[in-house]
């Protein structure tokens, strides 16, 4: 069986629904809509990293951001802006498109420094903490940086002016991955046994796009 390879959106997409993912994101018989929240996120990322490479001036609705960019640019280290990061199932740093990819992730704003570092990600949607995903950010820094002994991550939320962070040790990283692994086999379950089942929810009715010809429960 070809390796599973799996992000955070990917984990919680299955997670949500199974057979949405399968129809998706694996046979990709139905391909999800761009929204106007999606959109203008996209916009917004784009924006916020012009402003932190290159100094390129921010739009007036996002000047609040400013505060943040130039607080992480100012700390002593490696600056991280938009930074792809790819894991072997063995936790191996390796290339975003390489064979051997089990896990990906990006991360929007941060700093690395000797000992500590500082990861953060930009968050257009409601405030909704997810601790889960900040602990994936602090597992990618541990791999990619083996120097460092503790991790800050945080979410910024953009239309709640809310922070939400996490401070990580090295020694949680065993934990950590305790946490995905098994939630990342029923993926590979599914795969194995090409068994993709519909999770019936609030989401069916106004939010999924497969079509009642391929899902009973879509539109109900």
């Amino acid at each position: 069986m070809k390796q599973v390879t799996w992000s955070y959106s990917a984990l919680n997409a299955f997670e949500t629904c199974p057979k949405r993912y399968q129809l998706t994101r694996v046979t990709k018989q139905v391909v999800e809509p761009q929204t106007e929240a999606t959109i203008w996120g996209n916009k917004v990322h784009t924006a916020l990293e012009h402003y932190a490479k290159q100094g390129k001036a921010l739009p007036d609705h996002l000047l609040n951001c400013k505060r943040y960019i130039d607080k992480v640019k100012a700390k002593k280290g490696k600056l991280i802006v938009e930074e792809r990061m790819a894991l072997t199932k063995e936790f191996r740093p390796t290339k975003w498109m390489a064979k051997d990819v089990w896990v990906r992730g990006i991360i929007d704003l941060g700093v690395v420094g000797s000992k500590q570092a500082l990861l953060l990600d930009w968050k257009t949607g409601k405030h909704s903490p997810d601790s889960n995903q900040l602990m994936l950010f602090a597992a990618f820094a541990f791999a990619y940086y083996p120097w460092i002994e503790s991790v800050t991550t945080g979410f910024i939320w953009l239309k709640d002016s809310k922070f939400d962070k996490e401070t990580f040790t090295r020694d949680q990283v065993t934990e950590i991955w305790n946490e995905f692994i098994p939630r990342v086999q029923r993926i590979e379950h599914a795969f194995e046994q090409d068994k993709w089942i519909a999770k019936p929810s609030g989401l069916c009715k106004n939010w999924c796009p497969v079509g009642r010809n391929l899902c009973e429960f879509c539109g109900v």
